[in-house]
């Protein structure tokens, strides 16, 4: 009888611990308007999380987005979540984070990267149809399906031009297509030339003096990554950073001309975008932990979502961590808000 009595007990202090928990954990309800934010897309949670830079302070499962998220972009006011499997992309009001009706891509197109070109018009790359896609999102339709390479998944847009990265995935056990980046009219939608970079072209970032660095991801095996930086005035690669290991996301810090890139699981590199000199290679990582995704912001500093852990952290450009949060499930991307 007493066993019975404290496992009830037991049970009822259970409860009333969770429950108290759940009070303590902020909820879409109680979310401030934060005018500076980081937002993290988490993976499996399939949700929002929001870093409040004015009061340091985390609200996890904001919103739900969809299935397999892969992007999240901050523009206006809004929150823009492209979501490859459920072929859409999901709008967020991110002040009353009231959500509109999403944006349907069409079936089979696993989109992957959102671009603006202005207010009215955006672009998206599409890994499984080999499509980027012109997108009205103010009347939520597709004006324009353009043909791209195998695997288009970075995109940038820049000089009224978008440049899609394909990565050349042609499937389990094969090896991968040579790389390119197709180039694509922002305005009327029509294509222009292919450029050939590195193998496994997986994101683009531009530098202050508008050159794009596309982050080239190589075979996981005998081809090591590189970064192939494109003029956009001439459309070709005037330079090949030979990084190695595997890099992933690229973001750029225009405070010092550091690149910053991803590697999963496992930390940064970092190079120089002007002089072009490693700074951290596979040998000297930046930040041993994270990598699923990164982003720079103007102090200098730099943000890393940290898959296996749940995290995002803060680090100064020396590595030192300055802040860590505990974020949503599996933190994918990372979006700065800086109104």
């Amino acid at each position: 009888m007493k066993s019975r009595v404290l496992i009830g007990m037991v049970s009822v202090l259970l409860l009333m611990f969770f429950f108290t928990g759940c009070e303590d954990n902020p909820t879409k309800d109680d979310t401030p308007e934060a005018l500076s934010a980081i937002y993290v897309l988490n993976s499996a949670a399939t949700s929002i999380s929001v870093i409040d830079l004015e009061n340091d302070e985390v609200f996890n499962d904001v919103v739900t987005v969809g299935t397999w998220p892969s992007h999240i972009l901050y523009r206006n006011e809004k929150l823009y979540v492209v979501n490859s499997g459920s072929n859409n992309v999901m709008v967020f009001n991110a002040n009353s984070w009231d959500a509109e009706a999403p944006i349907p891509l069409g079936d089979g197109q696993n989109p992957m990267v959102i671009a603006f070109l202005d207010d009215v018009y955006a672009w998206v790359t599409c890994s499984m149809s080999n499509k980027v896609l012109k997108v009205n999102v103010a009347s939520k339709t597709v004006e324009k399906s353009i043909d791209a390479g195998v695997g288009a998944t970075g995109l940038a847009i820049a000089q009224g031009k978008v440049y899609a990265a394909n990565t050349g995935y042609a499937g389990w056990g094969n090896p991968y297509l040579p790389g390119t980046v197709s180039v694509i009219d922002a305005v009327t939608g029509d294509s222009l030339t292919t450029i050939s970079v590195g193998t496994n072209p997986q994101d683009i970032a531009i530098d202050a003096n508008g050159k794009l660095h596309v982050a080239c991801t190589g075979d996981y095996g005998d081809i090591p990554g590189v970064v192939s930086v494109i003029d956009p005035a001439s459309d070709t690669v005037v330079r090949t950073v030979a990084i190695g290991g595997t890099p992933g996301k690229i973001s750029i810090s225009e405070t010092d001309n550091l690149g910053y890139i991803s590697v999963w699981g496992m930390g940064c590199y970092v190079y120089n975008t002007e002089t072009y000199a490693i700074v951290h290679g596979p040998d000297n990582m930046f930040l041993g932990k994270g990598g699923s995704g990164l982003l720079a912001d103007n102090e200098g500093n730099v943000w890393v979502s940290v898959w296996d852990d749940d995290q995002v952290v803060k680090v100064s450009k020396e590595g030192t961590i300055l802040a860590t949060y505990d974020v949503g499930d599996s933190p994918m991307n990372i979006e700065m808000r800086l109104d």
